[in-house]
């Protein structure tokens, strides 16, 4: 036996034992150890056969593709991976013993290369046919990829051949997503691809066995007959789509959601294929034409009908709908010309049943055999809305505030579980929200964390989530962190520091005792709040744990919640009065009943109300009686009386997680690209849809998690039983199957020129990246994120020194960007429109021509001396990184006429002062000092003049300037590790400011020094 081979409870080598391979593997402990350690120890390095790293890929790729319900089989493969990548750096001898051991491994599990004949995943969801064999394509697929990768010399001579393959594989794809496909026909096309598939399969598998030139004609020969044979199957899938084609049933219902704004994104789909992609539509390029001309004649049909309620009309709004979610998927697969040859006509034959079918029910309409509602008419604010952080209004609950707060910083000086207990929908979260914001809890506790625990809950994330609220640890840092290291450091940030974490939705007992015991006792009165469905939770969380129930609302208290939502400070009008008081009997004394349908009737016209409101209370009457659901139904009405553009956004948290909180800018993003939202001239896409988010907050449909510095929601999350909504009527109206998947990338690829759709690029990416020219010129792309540091390409600094032209495209935010010369920020020119800039500067650069500019964060390499000689004039938000200032560009900071929020992290200014003078600052709400170095702060009588906040963080600066007292307008002072002086002077500025009136000031301090 060879010295690197293990001693193994069976010493045969596994080519000469009676065990199988997979047996050998499974059933000897020693040999996972081996693996591990040591061949590890062999450091004779040099370059081998490419069969390991394709065994990896494929054995990873069958893991992730077939997840099996034989945890063997599972583990099998894992190990086959593992053992494949150590194989790739062994010497060659080794290599040869190993490879022998892969080899057996793979050629036992040959039967992952053909379709599977049954449910392998461990969901118990059943996987209709076409949905396995498109799987299994899909695989396909990225082994075929894998091979061209690693390009063996062997592929050379039929390299042409390999790349037809791939575009066989590419329409299979596309052909099993299509709607023919999901209809049966006699000439059963799926069994015919299935054939193919497995024959592609076995040629596939050969080629781990394949190790030189020699075996190159034969596979050449099989490629061949291969190809052919794909021939024979696209014939049949002609045969089939003519068939279904003339089936009355060849309709499939993609959702029962209308939204007209797919048609729009349509049309420009179309418009950029006939304008940019001529080449690949020759043949068919009257029939787009003509089809795009339908679409439009549809889009304007249907222009009228969309504020009129009725189920014919619903029907033909959601007919065309799916019309156009079919003809868009087929236009952005780019499938052969002889396939949209077949399918443009029968797309065309559906676009004018649906026009003969508006115009007869425009006709019925019009001579009254049909009767129609129109949608209630809203009211709609002439002037937009600020960014005022409005308080819940909590109505029943002073009593239980108080007493809780009692409980919070009175009592024991252990540390002790206090918990709130009541049905869903209660007002648990709204009323710890105000007991976490009570201003005697925030000056009582020195630390204050919030986190989530939910039904599926992450330790890690919930660690993470109290680590980031307690320490000024950005999210980067703590993601690096192994578990180890993150137990420790939040353990550390707690320990003799009183504190209080509220711990959201806990659903079991278990979930605490998972993580509990992380939380130090230091006998100072710290806290942990619980909010909770159920009661049990609270009273095994510990002996000496207290616990809180809050009763559902009286009938006095739903009406006076009601009253306060609808009209705010005004009297409800005494015509409403009794009908209003029924409506908040039927919301059965629940809450956020109360707030929802509040909701709905504040949105009502004047001269609808009586009408709209005895129309709620009827309905409300015929949901609740004596109906389990009955809470279910009553939020189903808000819902109902969503407009239509509303209600695909709305469902759409249903792809979230439970209690996610979600980035406003993502959820946007994804709203555009969905096509949910209409297209308005003179206005940009998301500022579109963060109006129909607001919308959905004024209707309480969703909640502010946290907001912006400028006051813009930031991030988001619905309530549990709203969520709950969103996946009933989600999945009863086939809403969440058909939302398009988004990809992350974890670099860029040559394949993305094919994206021309794009508008958003996420790049995941842990090292520097290079950005390509035509990245800049793709006509759609609005933001361009990497999550590392990028540069221009050399390609982009070329054109730009001979002085070529960028074609003029439309990004509006780029991060992060390194600039290293002036030449690379030239480069920017090509992007006049960009409103937000996160850059890393090596040298000087005038960015000043950017005049949309509203956002920038500058860092600069350690020690560099800040040149700014001029800014954009527009900005709103300033970061400076890593600055040293001078006086002079201090002042020119100062200056800038629309700056919001300035933002100064990790620097000094020269002389160690920093003078603010009268006349700066006019505009500044915000204003954030973050690790700044030894500095003399003084500012006149009045440069900050508007300001709303200031926040200072690990400063060594001595105190805040006595001006500040004079602001009028100052809501928040937060210190975070500062000077005990530092505090000092920020609550000698609040006792000034009381007296002179402003009692809304808070000063929040979470430790000093």
């Amino acid at each position: 036996m060879a010295t690197w081979m293990p001693k193994l409870k069976n010493p045969q080598l596994p080519d000469d034992s009676e065990l199988s391979a997979s047996q050998l593997l499974l059933e000897n402990p020693d040999f996972e150890d081996f693996w591990h350690h040591e061949l590890m120890k062999n450091k004779n390095f040099e370059t081998y056969p490419w069969h390991a790293s394709l065994i990896e890929f494929a054995a990873l790729q069958i893991k992730e593709k077939f997840s099996s319900n034989d945890d063997q089989v599972n583990y099998l493969l894992e190990n086959l991976a593992v053992s494949a990548s150590y194989c790739q750096f062994k010497s060659r001898q080794d290599y040869k013993k190993i490879s022998k051991i892969l080899l057996l491994l793979l050629e036992e599990n040959g039967v992952f290369f053909t379709v599977p004949k049954q449910q392998l995943s461990k969901s118990t969801t059943y996987n209709p046919p076409h949905e396995i064999v498109d799987l299994f394509t899909d695989f396909l697929l990225h082994i075929l990829q894998e091979i061209h990768n690693i390009h063996p010399d062997f592929i050379v001579s039929v390299e042409g051949s390999i790349e037809v393959l791939w575009n066989k594989f590419g329409f299979l794809l596309n052909f099993l997503g299509d709607t023919p496909c999901l209809h049966p026909s006699e000439v059963n096309p799926l069994t015919h691809i299935e054939a193919v598939l497995n024959e592609s399969g076995s040629f596939l598998y050969s080629f781990f066995f394949v190790r030189n030139q020699v075996q190159a004609p034969r596979m050449d020969l099989e490629l061949s007959d291969l190809l052919r044979n794909f021939e024979l199957v696209e014939t049949k899938i002609k045969e089939h789509c003519i068939v279904v084609s003339n089936m009355p049933s060849c309709t499939t219902r993609k959702t029962a959601v209308a939204s007209l704004f797919i048609v729009d994104s349509l049309l420009d789909d179309l418009t950029h294929l006939l304008n940019h992609k001529a080449d690949q539509i020759v043949g068919v390029n009257d029939q787009i034409v003509t089809l795009h001309e339908e679409l439009i004649l549809l889009r304007s049909s249907l222009t009228d009908i969309t504020l009129q309620q009725h189920p014919q009309l619903e029907e033909l709004l959601i007919q065309t709908t799916d019309i156009a979610y079919e003809i868009e998927y087929i236009i952005n697969t780019f499938p052969p010309v002889w396939y949209l040859t077949l399918r443009l006509p029968q797309f065309m034959d559906k676009i004018k049943r649906i026009l003969m079918g508006i115009k007869e029910t425009k006709k019925n309409i019009d001579t009254g055999i049909i009767e129609v509602e129109n949608y209630p008419i809203e009211q709609v604010s002439s002037q937009e809305k600020g960014p005022l952080i409005l308080e819940d209004i909590v109505v029943g609950f002073d009593n239980k505030e108080t007493e809780i707060a009692e409980q919070l910083v009175r009592g024991p000086e252990h540390l002790q579980i206090i918990s709130i207990f009541g049905m869903p929908g209660v007002g648990k979260t709204t009323l710890s929200k105000k007991l976490y914001n009570n201003p005697s809890v925030v000056h009582h506790f020195d630390k204050r964390a919030w986190c989530v625990v939910s039904q599926t809950y992450n330790k890690r994330n919930i660690f993470t989530d109290i680590l980031r609220s307690v320490e000024d640890h950005d999210k980067d840092t703590i993601t690096q962190m192994d578990d180890e290291s993150l137990v420790e450091a939040l353990y550390k940030s707690l320990i003799k520091w009183r504190y209080l974490i509220v711990i959201d939705d806990i659903w079991d007992i278990n979930a605490w005792n998972d993580f509990g015991r992380y939380f130090p006792d230091d006998k100072n009165g710290s806290r942990i709040l619980f909010t909770t469905r159920h009661k049990e939770v609270g009273l095994k969380a510990s002996h000496h744990s207290v616990v809180n129930e809050l009763p559902i609302l009286s009938d006095v208290e739903c009406w006076e919640l009601l009253q306060r939502k609808v009209f705010q400070k005004e009297r409800c009008p005494q015509e409403l009065v009794d009908i209003g008081k029924q409506i908040a009997t039927n919301c059965q004394g629940l809450p956020l009943a109360v707030v929802v349908i509040a909701a709905v009737l504040e949105k009502i016209e004047m001269k609808e109300l009586v009408v709209i409101w005895h129309e709620v209370a009827r309905s409300l009457s015929s949901v609740i009686s004596e109906d389990p659901n009955k809470f279910n139904n009553i939020l189903e009405l808000s819902y109902k009386h969503l407009p239509m553009h509303l209600k695909p956004c709305f469902l759409y948290f249903g792809a979230f997680k439970e209690d996610e909180e979600i980035s406003v800018k993502e959820l946007t993003r994804r709203w555009v690209g969905e096509g949910f939202i209409k297209k308005e001239d003179g206005k940009n896409s998301e500022d579109v849809a963060y109006e129909y988010l607001v919308d959905l907050i004024d209707r309480s449909l969703i909640q502010v998690s946290k907001r912006t510095s400028l006051g813009r929601v930031k991030t988001c999350n619905v309530h549990d039983l709203l969520y709950d909504m969103c996946l009933r009527i989600g999945e009863e109206q086939n809403f969440l199957k058909e939302l398009k998947r988004y990809l992350v990338f974890p670099f860029i690829v040559p394949l993305m020129e094919k994206f021309h759709k794009l508008e958003f690029l996420y790049v995941q990416n842990g090292f520097k990246v290079e950005i390509p020219d035509f990245l800049l010129e793709m006509v759609n792309l609005r933001h361009m994120i990497f999550k590392g540091l990028s540069r221009f390409s050399e390609s982009c600094i070329r054109r730009v020194t001979k002085e070529e032209i960028f074609q003029i495209n439309k990004l509006q935010s780029i991060s992060i960007l390194e600039i290293s010369n002036k030449m690379e920020g030239e480069i920017l020119r090509c992007s006049p429109n960009l409103r937000k800039l996160k850059c890393c500067l090596e040298e000087f650069q005038d960015l000043s021509f950017l005049n949309r500019l509203e956002s920038l964060r500058l860092t600069y390499p350690t020690n560099y001396v800040t040149h700014l000689t001029s800014l954009p004039l527009n900005l709103r938000k300033l970061t400076l990184v890593s600055f040293y200032m001078s006086r002079e560009q201090a002042k020119i900071i100062g200056r800038l006429p629309d700056l919001v929020v300035l933002k100064l992290q990790g620097g000094s200014f020269e002389g160690n002062q920093w003078n603010a003078t009268e006349g700066e600052f006019q505009q500044l709400k915000v204003l954030e000092l973050s690790s700044v170095l030894d500095t003399e702060w003084n500012a006149s009588s009045d440069p900050f003049p508007r300001l709303e906040q200031l926040v200072l963080k690990y400063c060594n600066v001595e105190k805040i300037p006595s001006s500040f007292c004079d602001i009028p307008t100052l809501k928040m002072i937060g210190i975070h590790y500062c000077r005990r002086s530092v505090v000092e002077s920020a609550m000698q500025i609040q006792e000034e400011q009381v007296d002179m009136g402003n009692e809304e000031l808070q000063v929040i301090i979470s430790s000093y020094t």
